[in-house]
Protein backbone atom coordinates (compact mmCIF):
# COMPACT_ATOMS: atom_id res chain seq x y z
CA UNK A 1 0.00 0.00 0.00
CA UNK A 2 1.50 3.07 -1.27
CA UNK A 3 -1.13 5.83 0.47
CA UNK A 4 -0.87 6.79 4.34
CA UNK A 5 -3.81 6.82 6.60
CA UNK A 6 -4.50 7.82 9.92
CA UNK A 7 -7.56 5.74 11.29
CA UNK A 8 -8.29 3.54 8.23
CA UNK A 9 -6.25 0.17 8.88
CA UNK A 10 -4.09 -1.60 6.48
CA UNK A 11 -5.87 -5.16 8.39
CA UNK A 12 -9.50 -4.44 6.62
CA UNK A 13 -11.09 -6.86 4.88
CA UNK A 14 -15.00 -6.25 5.58
CA UNK A 15 -16.70 -4.74 2.68
CA UNK A 16 -17.57 -1.30 2.17
CA UNK A 17 -16.35 2.22 1.58
CA UNK A 18 -14.44 3.84 3.78
CA UNK A 19 -13.40 7.50 3.27
CA UNK A 20 -11.06 9.51 6.60
CA UNK A 21 -11.52 13.34 6.38
CA UNK A 22 -8.50 15.02 6.79
CA UNK A 23 -8.62 18.80 7.91
CA UNK A 24 -4.71 19.22 8.30
CA UNK A 25 -4.43 21.12 5.23
CA UNK A 26 -7.57 23.36 4.84
CA UNK A 27 -6.58 25.77 7.98
CA UNK A 28 -6.31 28.76 6.70
CA UNK A 29 -5.63 31.13 9.95
CA UNK A 30 -7.13 34.30 11.17
CA UNK A 31 -6.84 34.38 14.78
CA UNK A 32 -7.49 38.21 16.30
CA UNK A 33 -4.58 39.09 18.25
CA UNK A 34 -4.52 39.69 21.92
CA UNK A 35 -3.16 43.10 23.72
CA UNK A 36 -2.49 43.35 27.35
CA UNK A 37 -2.55 46.41 28.80
CA UNK A 38 -0.70 46.29 32.18
CA UNK A 39 -1.16 48.94 35.30
CA UNK A 40 -2.04 49.66 38.31
CA UNK A 41 -5.53 48.89 40.18
CA UNK A 42 -7.43 50.62 42.54
CA UNK A 43 -8.55 49.24 46.40
CA UNK A 44 -12.11 49.69 44.81
CA UNK A 45 -11.55 47.53 41.40
CA UNK A 46 -13.02 44.13 41.47
CA UNK A 47 -10.16 42.13 39.68
CA UNK A 48 -7.39 40.13 41.17
CA UNK A 49 -4.27 42.10 41.64
CA UNK A 50 -1.14 39.65 39.91
CA UNK A 51 -4.27 37.96 37.30
CA UNK A 52 -4.74 38.66 33.68
CA UNK A 53 -8.47 39.19 32.88
CA UNK A 54 -10.20 39.75 29.64
CA UNK A 55 -11.96 43.44 29.29
CA UNK A 56 -15.35 43.40 27.58
CA UNK A 57 -15.66 47.61 27.43
CA UNK A 58 -14.71 50.63 29.24
CA UNK A 59 -17.50 50.37 32.23
CA UNK A 60 -15.83 46.44 32.85
CA UNK A 61 -12.16 48.07 33.21
CA UNK A 62 -13.88 50.25 35.49
CA UNK A 63 -15.22 48.14 37.68
CA UNK A 64 -12.59 45.79 37.65
CA UNK A 65 -9.87 47.92 38.36
CA UNK A 66 -11.65 50.87 40.15
CA UNK A 67 -12.96 54.43 38.18
CA UNK A 68 -9.91 57.01 37.93
CA UNK A 69 -7.64 53.91 37.89
CA UNK A 70 -4.46 54.26 35.66
CA UNK A 71 -5.85 50.71 34.47
CA UNK A 72 -9.41 52.14 33.45
CA UNK A 73 -7.87 55.23 31.77
CA UNK A 74 -5.06 53.43 29.88
CA UNK A 75 -8.51 50.79 28.42
CA UNK A 76 -10.36 53.80 27.78
CA UNK A 77 -7.34 55.03 25.76
CA UNK A 78 -6.65 52.25 24.01
CA UNK A 79 -10.52 51.54 22.75
CA UNK A 80 -10.54 55.18 21.93
CA UNK A 81 -7.74 54.16 18.93
CA UNK A 82 -8.67 50.58 18.13
CA UNK A 83 -11.84 48.90 18.39
CA UNK A 84 -10.87 46.06 16.53
CA UNK A 85 -8.12 43.61 18.84
CA UNK A 86 -8.68 41.54 22.01
CA UNK A 87 -8.06 43.43 25.15
CA UNK A 88 -6.67 41.57 28.37
CA UNK A 89 -5.28 43.89 31.67
CA UNK A 90 -3.04 42.77 34.15
CA UNK A 91 -3.69 44.34 37.18
CA UNK A 92 -0.97 45.75 39.89
CA UNK A 93 -2.17 46.72 43.18
CA UNK A 94 -0.23 49.65 44.57
CA UNK A 95 2.74 49.30 46.26
CA UNK A 96 1.84 49.24 50.20
CA UNK A 97 5.45 50.75 50.97
CA UNK A 98 5.12 53.32 48.11
CA UNK A 99 4.02 57.22 48.64
CA UNK A 100 1.32 58.97 46.62
CA UNK A 101 2.76 62.15 44.51
CA UNK A 102 1.35 65.54 46.10
CA UNK A 103 0.67 68.53 44.56
CA UNK A 104 -1.22 71.86 45.24
CA UNK A 105 -3.15 75.21 43.66
CA UNK A 106 -3.26 78.33 45.86
CA UNK A 107 -5.39 80.72 45.27
CA UNK A 108 -3.38 83.58 46.41
CA UNK A 109 -6.34 86.52 45.13
CA UNK A 110 -10.01 86.72 45.15
CA UNK A 111 -11.53 87.95 41.68
CA UNK A 112 -13.21 91.52 41.00
CA UNK A 113 -15.88 89.64 38.15
CA UNK A 114 -17.68 86.82 38.20
CA UNK A 115 -15.88 84.10 35.83
CA UNK A 116 -14.87 80.42 35.07
CA UNK A 117 -11.34 79.25 36.51
CA UNK A 118 -9.86 76.00 34.17
CA UNK A 119 -8.11 74.12 36.24
CA UNK A 120 -6.94 71.35 33.93
CA UNK A 121 -6.17 67.82 35.70
CA UNK A 122 -3.95 65.58 33.72
CA UNK A 123 -5.74 67.39 30.32
CA UNK A 124 -8.63 67.06 32.14
CA UNK A 125 -10.84 69.86 32.56
CA UNK A 126 -12.23 70.74 35.98
CA UNK A 127 -14.39 73.56 35.83
CA UNK A 128 -15.30 76.18 38.65
CA UNK A 129 -17.51 79.19 38.88
CA UNK A 130 -16.42 82.24 41.08
CA UNK A 131 -17.56 85.54 42.12
CA UNK A 132 -16.46 88.68 42.25
CA UNK A 133 -15.10 89.19 46.07
CA UNK A 134 -15.42 85.40 46.74
CA UNK A 135 -12.89 85.05 49.46
CA UNK A 136 -9.64 82.41 48.58
CA UNK A 137 -10.51 79.80 51.15
CA UNK A 138 -14.09 79.43 49.58
CA UNK A 139 -12.56 78.92 45.99
CA UNK A 140 -10.16 76.37 47.08
CA UNK A 141 -13.15 74.55 48.44
CA UNK A 142 -15.31 75.09 45.34
CA UNK A 143 -12.42 73.55 43.73
CA UNK A 144 -11.50 70.13 45.84
CA UNK A 145 -15.32 69.80 45.91
CA UNK A 146 -15.37 69.72 41.78
CA UNK A 147 -12.18 67.67 41.70
CA UNK A 148 -13.53 64.76 44.50
CA UNK A 149 -16.95 64.71 42.33
CA UNK A 150 -15.39 63.40 39.02
CA UNK A 151 -15.10 59.71 39.77
CA UNK A 152 -12.37 59.42 36.68
CA UNK A 153 -9.88 62.00 38.09
CA UNK A 154 -6.66 60.37 38.72
CA UNK A 155 -6.51 62.71 42.45
CA UNK A 156 -8.18 63.80 45.04
CA UNK A 157 -8.42 66.91 46.43
CA UNK A 158 -8.63 68.23 50.40
CA UNK A 159 -8.94 72.08 50.82
CA UNK A 160 -7.11 73.56 53.76
CA UNK A 161 -7.84 77.82 53.93
CA UNK A 162 -6.56 78.42 50.26
CA UNK A 163 -4.91 75.75 49.13
CA UNK A 164 -5.92 72.80 47.30
CA UNK A 165 -3.58 69.74 47.92
CA UNK A 166 -3.94 67.71 45.27
CA UNK A 167 -2.59 63.46 45.88
CA UNK A 168 -2.45 60.77 43.40
CA UNK A 169 -4.34 58.04 44.08
CA UNK A 170 -2.13 55.52 42.70
CA UNK A 171 1.40 55.82 44.78
CA UNK A 172 4.55 55.63 43.23
CA UNK A 173 6.74 57.39 40.81
CA UNK A 174 3.77 57.63 38.03
CA UNK A 175 1.72 60.28 40.14
CA UNK A 176 4.73 62.25 39.49
CA UNK A 177 3.58 62.68 35.86
CA UNK A 178 0.22 64.10 36.51
CA UNK A 179 0.58 67.59 34.63
CA UNK A 180 -1.51 70.69 36.44
CA UNK A 181 -2.33 73.76 34.74
CA UNK A 182 -4.62 76.83 34.10
CA UNK A 183 -6.37 77.40 30.77
CA UNK A 184 -4.91 74.78 28.91
CA UNK A 185 -6.95 76.06 25.35
CA UNK A 186 -6.19 79.66 26.47
CA UNK A 187 -9.42 80.19 28.69
CA UNK A 188 -10.12 83.28 29.70
CA UNK A 189 -9.35 83.63 33.16
CA UNK A 190 -11.47 85.66 35.92
CA UNK A 191 -10.52 89.41 36.34
CA UNK A 192 -8.33 89.84 39.27
CA UNK A 193 -7.98 85.58 40.28
CA UNK A 194 -4.96 84.37 40.52
CA UNK A 195 -3.35 81.34 41.57
CA UNK A 196 0.43 79.52 42.09
CA UNK A 197 0.43 75.94 40.80
CA UNK A 198 2.71 73.19 42.50
CA UNK A 199 3.91 70.28 40.15
CA UNK A 200 2.71 66.97 41.66
CA UNK A 201 6.10 65.32 42.91
CA UNK A 202 7.01 63.08 45.78
CA UNK A 203 5.52 59.73 44.28
CA UNK A 204 7.33 56.49 45.19
CA UNK A 205 7.39 52.82 45.17
CA UNK A 206 6.41 51.42 42.00
CA UNK A 207 4.95 47.81 42.24
CA UNK A 208 7.28 45.02 41.74
CA UNK A 209 6.52 43.20 38.55
CA UNK A 210 6.59 39.59 40.15
CA UNK A 211 7.19 36.73 37.93
CA UNK A 212 5.82 37.24 34.50
CA UNK A 213 6.41 34.51 32.94
CA UNK A 214 4.18 32.30 35.42
CA UNK A 215 1.67 35.68 35.54
CA UNK A 216 1.58 35.40 31.74
CA UNK A 217 1.18 31.42 30.93
CA UNK A 218 0.90 29.92 28.04
CA UNK A 219 -1.41 32.61 26.04
CA UNK A 220 0.16 34.44 23.32
CA UNK A 221 -0.31 38.75 23.94
CA UNK A 222 0.86 39.70 20.72
CA UNK A 223 1.24 43.59 22.19
CA UNK A 224 1.73 44.62 25.49
CA UNK A 225 1.16 48.18 27.12
CA UNK A 226 3.24 49.39 29.95
CA UNK A 227 1.53 52.09 31.86
CA UNK A 228 4.50 51.48 34.69
CA UNK A 229 7.54 52.33 32.46
CA UNK A 230 10.32 53.15 35.73
CA UNK A 231 13.73 51.33 35.27
CA UNK A 232 12.70 48.10 37.49
CA UNK A 233 9.28 47.24 35.17
CA UNK A 234 11.09 47.97 31.42
CA UNK A 235 13.59 45.67 32.26
CA UNK A 236 11.80 42.55 34.20
CA UNK A 237 9.23 43.15 30.62
CA UNK A 238 12.50 42.93 28.84
CA UNK A 239 13.37 39.89 30.06
CA UNK A 240 10.52 38.72 29.49
CA UNK A 241 10.21 39.72 25.79
CA UNK A 242 13.57 37.91 24.66
CA UNK A 243 12.39 34.90 26.80
CA UNK A 244 8.87 34.48 24.59
CA UNK A 245 10.79 35.47 21.43
CA UNK A 246 13.40 32.87 21.56
CA UNK A 247 12.70 28.88 21.00
CA UNK A 248 11.04 26.71 22.68
CA UNK A 249 8.15 29.40 23.21
CA UNK A 250 8.58 31.54 20.16
CA UNK A 251 5.24 33.92 20.88
CA UNK A 252 7.18 36.89 21.73
CA UNK A 253 5.53 40.75 22.01
CA UNK A 254 5.87 44.34 21.29
CA UNK A 255 5.60 46.36 24.42
CA UNK A 256 4.75 50.51 24.63
CA UNK A 257 5.67 52.39 27.26
CA UNK A 258 5.89 56.30 27.46
CA UNK A 259 8.52 59.11 29.27
CA UNK A 260 7.31 62.47 30.33
CA UNK A 261 10.61 64.86 30.72
CA UNK A 262 12.27 67.51 28.88
CA UNK A 263 14.93 66.34 26.29
CA UNK A 264 18.24 66.15 29.06
CA UNK A 265 16.08 63.21 30.77
CA UNK A 266 14.77 61.74 27.79
CA UNK A 267 17.87 61.68 26.28
CA UNK A 268 19.07 59.92 29.82
CA UNK A 269 16.53 57.60 30.40
CA UNK A 270 16.67 56.26 26.49
CA UNK A 271 20.71 55.90 26.01
CA UNK A 272 20.69 53.79 29.79
CA UNK A 273 18.17 50.52 27.96
CA UNK A 274 18.76 48.10 24.86
CA UNK A 275 15.41 46.78 24.42
CA UNK A 276 14.42 45.24 20.86
CA UNK A 277 10.96 44.60 21.76
CA UNK A 278 10.25 47.80 23.64
CA UNK A 279 9.40 51.10 22.13
CA UNK A 280 9.10 54.08 24.56
CA UNK A 281 7.60 58.03 23.41
CA UNK A 282 9.00 60.67 24.36
CA UNK A 283 6.31 62.69 25.45
CA UNK A 284 8.32 66.20 26.65
CA UNK A 285 6.29 68.04 28.57
CA UNK A 286 2.75 67.46 27.86
CA UNK A 287 -0.29 66.74 29.42
CA UNK A 288 -1.30 63.61 28.88
CA UNK A 289 -0.41 60.96 31.46
CA UNK A 290 2.84 58.35 30.67
CA UNK A 291 0.13 55.86 30.76
CA UNK A 292 -2.31 57.19 28.62
CA UNK A 293 0.17 58.35 26.40
CA UNK A 294 1.65 54.56 26.39
CA UNK A 295 -2.27 53.05 25.68
CA UNK A 296 -2.69 55.68 22.46
CA UNK A 297 0.87 54.70 20.92
CA UNK A 298 -0.23 50.72 21.52
CA UNK A 299 -3.57 51.72 19.97
CA UNK A 300 -1.73 53.24 17.24
CA UNK A 301 0.72 51.15 16.15
CA UNK A 302 -0.73 47.38 16.81
CA UNK A 303 -3.11 46.74 14.42
CA UNK A 304 -1.18 48.74 11.73
CA UNK A 305 1.55 46.52 12.70
CA UNK A 306 -0.34 43.34 13.07
CA UNK A 307 -2.01 44.32 9.22
CA UNK A 308 1.39 44.57 7.75
CA UNK A 309 4.94 44.98 9.44
CA UNK A 310 7.08 46.59 7.29
CA UNK A 311 4.85 49.20 6.53
CA UNK A 312 5.83 53.11 8.31
CA UNK A 313 3.82 53.94 11.31
CA UNK A 314 4.45 57.69 10.03
CA UNK A 315 1.10 59.54 10.08
CA UNK A 316 -0.83 57.41 12.29
CA UNK A 317 -2.96 59.11 14.70
CA UNK A 318 -2.25 58.99 18.19
CA UNK A 319 -6.41 59.42 19.00
CA UNK A 320 -7.12 61.56 21.84
CA UNK A 321 -3.21 62.89 22.91
CA UNK A 322 -3.21 66.47 24.17
CA UNK A 323 -0.17 68.65 23.39
CA UNK A 324 0.75 72.42 23.36
CA UNK A 325 4.59 71.78 22.06
CA UNK A 326 7.50 69.27 21.90
CA UNK A 327 11.18 68.67 21.41
CA UNK A 328 12.75 71.16 18.21
CA UNK A 329 13.96 69.08 15.36
CA UNK A 330 17.56 68.79 16.32
CA UNK A 331 16.51 67.71 19.50
CA UNK A 332 13.64 65.12 18.38
CA UNK A 333 16.64 63.67 15.53
CA UNK A 334 18.50 63.45 18.93
CA UNK A 335 16.52 61.18 20.37
CA UNK A 336 16.37 58.93 17.38
CA UNK A 337 19.42 57.83 18.12
CA UNK A 338 18.93 57.03 21.99
CA UNK A 339 16.30 54.23 22.13
CA UNK A 340 13.26 56.98 22.14
CA UNK A 341 10.45 56.78 19.75
CA UNK A 342 8.82 60.85 18.73
CA UNK A 343 5.58 62.19 17.39
CA UNK A 344 4.68 64.84 15.63
CA UNK A 345 2.50 67.70 16.94
CA UNK A 346 0.78 69.99 14.77
CA UNK A 347 -0.30 73.73 15.48
CA UNK A 348 -4.05 72.20 15.21
CA UNK A 349 -3.13 69.77 18.40
CA UNK A 350 -3.54 66.93 16.84
CA UNK A 351 -0.67 64.38 17.47
CA UNK A 352 0.65 61.60 14.96
CA UNK A 353 3.54 58.89 15.02
CA UNK A 354 6.47 60.30 13.65
CA UNK A 355 8.51 57.55 14.16
CA UNK A 356 8.54 54.24 15.93
CA UNK A 357 11.62 52.82 16.81
CA UNK A 358 12.57 50.13 19.30
CA UNK A 359 14.90 50.22 22.58
CA UNK A 360 17.79 48.78 21.24
CA UNK A 361 20.49 51.06 20.30
CA UNK A 362 24.04 48.49 20.94
CA UNK A 363 25.45 44.84 20.40
CA UNK A 364 27.13 43.11 23.54
CA UNK A 365 30.39 44.81 23.18
CA UNK A 366 28.80 48.50 23.05
CA UNK A 367 29.37 49.21 19.51
CA UNK A 368 26.40 50.61 17.56
CA UNK A 369 23.83 48.23 15.98
CA UNK A 370 20.79 49.56 14.29
CA UNK A 371 19.66 45.49 13.39
CA UNK A 372 16.38 46.14 15.29
CA UNK A 373 16.13 50.13 14.62
CA UNK A 374 12.48 50.18 13.93
CA UNK A 375 10.01 47.98 15.73
CA UNK A 376 8.84 46.96 12.76
CA UNK A 377 12.18 44.56 12.37
CA UNK A 378 11.22 42.32 15.35
CA UNK A 379 7.69 42.24 14.18
CA UNK A 380 8.19 41.11 10.49
CA UNK A 381 10.98 38.46 12.07
CA UNK A 382 8.14 37.05 14.34
CA UNK A 383 5.12 36.35 11.96
CA UNK A 384 7.63 35.56 9.46
CA UNK A 385 8.69 32.66 11.36
CA UNK A 386 5.25 31.80 12.41
CA UNK A 387 4.78 31.65 8.85
CA UNK A 388 7.09 29.04 8.42
CA UNK A 389 6.16 27.43 11.40
CA UNK A 390 2.50 26.91 10.43
CA UNK A 391 3.76 25.31 7.22
CA UNK A 392 6.37 22.95 8.11
CA UNK A 393 3.32 21.96 11.03
CA UNK A 394 0.89 21.57 8.26
CA UNK A 395 3.08 20.00 5.80
CA UNK A 396 5.64 17.20 7.70
CA UNK A 397 3.82 16.47 10.53
CA UNK A 398 3.31 12.75 10.93
CA UNK A 399 5.86 11.57 8.02
CA UNK A 400 9.10 9.49 7.94
CA UNK A 401 11.77 11.46 7.57
CA UNK A 402 14.83 10.60 4.53
CA UNK A 403 17.75 12.35 3.72
CA UNK A 404 16.80 12.13 0.08
CA UNK A 405 13.75 10.95 -2.31
CA UNK A 406 14.89 7.19 -3.54
CA UNK A 407 11.72 6.32 -5.10
CA UNK A 408 9.71 6.31 -2.91
CA UNK A 409 5.83 5.86 -4.47
CA UNK A 410 3.56 9.45 -4.22
CA UNK A 411 1.31 8.20 -1.71
CA UNK A 412 3.81 7.56 1.21
CA UNK A 413 4.37 10.55 3.80
CA UNK A 414 8.14 10.80 3.70
CA UNK A 415 9.76 13.82 3.93
CA UNK A 416 13.41 14.66 2.35
CA UNK A 417 15.58 17.61 2.21
CA UNK A 418 14.52 18.75 -0.91
CA UNK A 419 11.11 18.53 0.58
CA UNK A 420 11.76 21.18 3.03
CA UNK A 421 13.76 22.71 0.88
CA UNK A 422 11.15 23.44 -1.44
CA UNK A 423 8.30 24.26 1.19
CA UNK A 424 10.46 27.07 2.56
CA UNK A 425 11.29 28.55 -1.35
CA UNK A 426 7.57 28.04 -2.32
CA UNK A 427 6.66 30.32 0.88
CA UNK A 428 8.99 32.93 0.52
CA UNK A 429 8.21 33.42 -3.11
CA UNK A 430 4.67 33.27 -3.12
CA UNK A 431 3.51 34.42 -0.06
CA UNK A 432 6.07 36.35 1.87
CA UNK A 433 7.32 38.01 -1.20
CA UNK A 434 4.62 38.02 -3.96
CA UNK A 435 1.11 38.07 -1.63
CA UNK A 436 2.30 39.79 1.75
CA UNK A 437 5.09 42.07 0.04
CA UNK A 438 7.56 41.55 3.58
CA UNK A 439 10.18 40.11 1.97
CA UNK A 440 12.48 40.76 -1.16
CA UNK A 441 15.49 39.54 -2.93
CA UNK A 442 14.21 36.05 -3.74
CA UNK A 443 17.01 34.83 -5.73
CA UNK A 444 19.12 35.65 -3.05
CA UNK A 445 17.29 34.23 -0.64
CA UNK A 446 17.70 30.72 -2.84
CA UNK A 447 20.65 31.33 -3.33
CA UNK A 448 22.02 31.34 0.71
CA UNK A 449 19.32 28.35 1.27
CA UNK A 450 21.07 25.56 3.19
CA UNK A 451 19.07 22.65 4.44
CA UNK A 452 20.23 19.52 5.79
CA UNK A 453 19.45 16.54 7.68
CA UNK A 454 21.39 16.62 11.18
CA UNK A 455 23.67 13.83 10.96
CA UNK A 456 23.70 13.09 14.81
CA UNK A 457 19.92 13.07 14.44
CA UNK A 458 18.21 11.40 11.48
CA UNK A 459 14.25 13.04 12.67
CA UNK A 460 15.45 16.28 12.46
CA UNK A 461 16.30 18.88 9.72
CA UNK A 462 18.26 21.73 9.80
CA UNK A 463 18.12 24.83 8.07
CA UNK A 464 19.64 28.24 7.24
CA UNK A 465 17.92 30.85 5.53
CA UNK A 466 18.77 35.16 5.09
CA UNK A 467 15.31 36.53 4.53
CA UNK A 468 15.84 39.89 2.94
CA UNK A 469 13.63 42.21 4.94
CA UNK A 470 11.86 45.37 3.43
CA UNK A 471 11.56 48.09 5.71
CA UNK A 472 9.59 50.89 6.50
CA UNK A 473 9.66 54.20 4.20
CA UNK A 474 10.80 57.64 6.42
CA UNK A 475 13.36 59.13 4.63
CA UNK A 476 13.63 60.93 0.80
CA UNK A 477 17.26 63.06 0.32
CA UNK A 478 17.85 64.82 -2.82
CA UNK A 479 20.03 67.13 -4.40
CA UNK A 480 18.86 69.75 -6.58
CA UNK A 481 22.13 71.06 -8.63
CA UNK A 482 20.67 73.87 -10.06
CA UNK A 483 21.75 75.77 -13.00
CA UNK A 484 21.07 79.42 -15.06
CA UNK A 485 21.38 77.89 -18.07
CA UNK A 486 21.71 74.63 -19.92
CA UNK A 487 24.24 74.51 -21.90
Amino acid sequence: MTVSFNEIPSALRYPGVYIEVDGSQAGLGGDIPAVLIVGQKLATGTAAAGEITLVSSVADAKAKAGAGSMLAKMVEAYRKGDSALDVYMLPYADNAAGVAATGSVIVTASPTADGTLSLYVASVLVSVGVMAGQTPAAIATAIATAINAAADMCVTAAAVAATVTLTAKHKGSVGNNIDLRINLYGEKAPTGLTQTITAMSGGTGDPAPGDITSIIGQRWYRYVVLGMSDNATLAAWHTESQLRYKPPIQAGFRAFAAFRGDHASAVAYGSAKNYEHIATLALGLNPTTTWEAAAMFAAAAAPKLYNNPVESLEGTPLVGMVATTYYEWTQANSLLFKGMSVLLYTKDGSCTIKRAISMYQTRADGSADDAYLDINAAEAMERIRYEQRMAAIKRFTGTAAAKTNEGYAPGLRITTEDDVRALLLSLYKNTLVREYGWCQAYDYYKDKLVVEQDPQNPSRFNYVDAPVLLSPFYILAGRAQFRKDAV
